[in-house]
Parts: C-alpha cells; sequence; structure tokens
C-alpha cells in the first residue's frame, strides 16, 4: 500500500484514504488511532519503523487495540 502526502490531499481525499485503511486494513488503522490516543508510545512507533517490512505485517496481522 503506497502512502500519500496528507499534506497536499483534500479532505475527500483523506476521508476516502481512511475509509479504505478500515475495511482493508484495520489492524493498521486501530495501531494509528492508539498512536493518537496515546496508547502507543513514539518508542513503539520507532521500534515498528525499524522493523523489516515482513516483520512490521506480522506485528500488525496481530495487532490487538488497548485498552
Amino acid at each position: 500500500m503506497k502512502i500519500p502526502d496528507v499534506m497536499k490531499m483534500t479532505q475527500v481525499e483523506i476521508d476516502d484514504f481512511m475509509a479504505d485503511l478500515k475495511v482493508n486494513n484495520p489492524n493498521l488503522l486501530q495501531f494509528i488511532i492508539d498512536f493518537l490516543d496515546n496508547k502507543v508510545s513514539i518508542k513503539e512507533v520507532e521500534a515498528f519503523q525499524k522493523m523489516e517490512h515482513q516483520a512490521q505485517q506480522l506485528y500488525i496481522k496481530n495487532y490487538k487495540a488497548r485498552a
């Protein structure tokens, strides 16, 4: 999945992207939501970014929402 530059997107494009993300990658969306809600730390995101692509996919596939 190509991540668009949200700074250059219209609100409609952002809404469409988020709707697609919700349907096709709900665990990734939940990871993002948990980060925005301070349930995932910056260190955790940095660790995720350092993972190999396959490890990232496995991490997101198994990700569960945080309370």
